[in-house]
């Protein structure tokens, strides 16, 4: 089994969240073979978190063996990506024989690759709990704690299963995407140097050699490798994709822009999932139409007064992540990522019995400033986790900009910084990019027409209809002046200048997003006017965004 992170789980109660943390999608070891005709299990007390199976001692043997063939069942499903069903087998061996640490583990991979996210977590932590030394389990939840930005966790995890298999290459590969997330690149590098050099056979050491070839001047050498795998069948299925995108990227960097569609257009292709553009398109209706000017004028305000949250919003692609790398290298700065918080918050109003179970934005109609209060103190406790001490926490979720109406409710003192980019390098760069989750807007080039469109209209209104501290930062005109751009920041946040903003790229801080390698070189030029490359393959894209 070869999990990639699953989907994230920032829903609305009235749809679904079209994009989530954008971190790149990265692969997990494969889970080692495991023999199903086990002993019978000495009796464990309730220690998995699912119902225990109600078998007498004179059933276990026979529950042993169904256990086995369940989880049998759920490993052919998976390698069928058919994760939601791999689940239910691997939940069922669970419930026969909760003392197997391997089958907690199986469900985790698979509850993960069908965005189960938190389910995968508790599977993983009960498989530990009944054998802390399961090296595949600390393997697992290592790259699942990589992909949430908990990068402590991770690199504990992955360590320990170093330790406790030392030399074995798909341990080696995990802990060194840890490391190189981390900015520990030379580390990471040494790490996986030998693999290649032996040309061992892994997408995900491919994955991780492509993403760091440019620094070490290896780009026809990962782009070989990667080819090779792509055209051997050595690799499972669902690995292909994110190395189609490994491939496009390398092409695009050696000017080969045809080859570089094309992968790029298989990997969107081969990852597709379904989309409503017009179910988007109501979303935005519905806020527009409730979040009134008298309304915005009316609504509680939160009374807290907490200044600490700034939130850089735009599509994605468009610099979010510049930005909050350049802010974040300011000493009273803490870049905490991407934060699904207010999403979720938004999607659990309905659950609150102030609102009748009436959906948000609708529900917004209920609060008050006692209410307020409360929500705004769920997010700044997740902020207050990651850093208690810096003057401003930055949130770099471009979404954020559909919940810019409770952003004003929870925070009316905070700061926004709104990123913008020319549009057909925005859409191009959404749709040439492997996102871990959710984006579903992005495999369709109409698709993100229509979506940028919405998002286009969106943030007009915002502008007028809100009263928070907003700037507007363009992607190109920060590239053009990188000091000019940084100084406008920082006087927006009454801040003192701080040469370190300009050396972004040598901060060591975690970076765990689909521009995570970018943000750790200096600015370059190439990406500005990128779409005139593909004008010849992007007509639908050009035509919509002309609608």
């Amino acid at each position: 089994m070869s999990p990639p992170p699953g989907a994230g789980s920032g829903l609305e109660s009235d749809s679904r969240q079209p994009g989530v943390a954008g971190g790149s999608s990265t692969f997990l070891p494969s889970i080692q073979p495991v023999e199903y005709e086990l002993a019978v299990a000495k009796p464990v007390g309730a220690v998995s978190w699912l119902p225990a199976a109600g078998v007498g001692s004179d059933g276990q043997e026979q529950a042993s063996a169904q256990a086995g063939r369940e989880a049998a069942l759920g490993d052919v499903l998976y390698q069928q990506a058919k994760f939601d069903a791999a689940c239910e087998h691997f939940r069922q061996a669970v419930r026969l024989r909760g003392s197997e640490a391997a089958y907690h583990y199986k469900l985790a991979c698979a509850a993960w690759r069908g965005g189960s996210r938190i389910e995968a977590r508790e599977a993983f932590l009960v498989s530990l709990r009944l054998d802390p030394n399961n090296v595949w389990s600390h393997d697992g939840l290592g790259q699942w704690y990589l992909e949430e930005g908990t990068l402590d966790q991770a690199l504990a995890h992955s360590t320990r299963a170093l330790e406790l298999t030392p030399g074995d290459p798909d341990l080696m590969v995990s802990h060194a995407f840890v490391l190189h997330t981390l900015g520990r690149t030379r580390e990471a590098w040494q790490l996986i140097e030998p693999l290649m050099a032996r040309q061992h056979e892994s997408g995900r050491l491919a994955l991780l050699f492509s993403r760091m070839a440019p620094r070490f001047n290896q780009d026809e050498r990962a782009l070989a490798f990667t080819a090779k795998l792509l055209n051997s069948g050595a690799i499972a299925a669902p690995e292909k994709p994110a190395l189609y995108f490994a491939a496009s990227s390398l092409l695009d960097r050696m000017g080969r822009y045809d080859e570089a569609f094309e992968h790029a257009h298989m990997g969107k292709q081969s990852t597709r999932r379904s989309y409503d553009p017009g179910d988007y398109s109501r979303r935005v209706d519905r806020r527009i139409a409730f979040f009134t000017p008298r309304k915005m004028h009316d609504l509680p305000r939160a009374s807290h007064g907490n200044r600490r949250p700034v939130f850089i919003i735009g599509m994605p692609r468009s610099g979010t992540s510049l930005v909050e790398q350049i802010l974040a290298s300011h000493p009273q700065v803490y870049g905490a990522g991407e934060l699904d918080a207010i999403s979720k918050i938004a999607g659990s109003t309905h659950l609150a019995d102030w609102t009748d179970g009436e959906p948000y934005p609708e529900n917004m109609d209920a609060i008050s400033v006692r209410k307020a209060n409360r929500l705004a103190a769920q997010y700044l406790d997740v902020i207050a986790r990651r850093n208690s001490t810096a003057t401003y926490v930055t949130d770099k979720m471009p979404m954020n900009f559909l919940y810019m109406g409770l952003i004003q409710v929870l925070f009316p003192d905070c700061h926004v910084i709104h990123c913008t980019r020319d549009p057909l390098d925005t859409c191009l760069s959404c749709y040439m990019t492997h996102f871990a989750s959710g984006h579903e807007f992005t495999h369709d080039l109409g698709h993100l027409a229509s979506f940028y469109r919405d998002y286009q209209r969106l943030m007009e209104y915002w502008r007028v209809g809100i009263n928070v501290p907003l700037i507007e930062v363009n992607y190109e005109q920060v590239v053009a002046d990188v000091e000019g751009q940084t100084r406008r920041l920082l006087e927006f946040l009454d801040l003192p200048w701080n040469d370190r903003c300009l050396k972004f790229f040598d901060n060591p801080r975690p970076a765990n997003t689909a521009s995570t390698d970018q943000v750790r070189r200096p600015l370059y030029a190439s990406s500005v006017g990128r779409s005139k490359h593909y004008e010849k393959h992007i007509r639908p894209l050009i035509d919509g965004l002309k609608a």
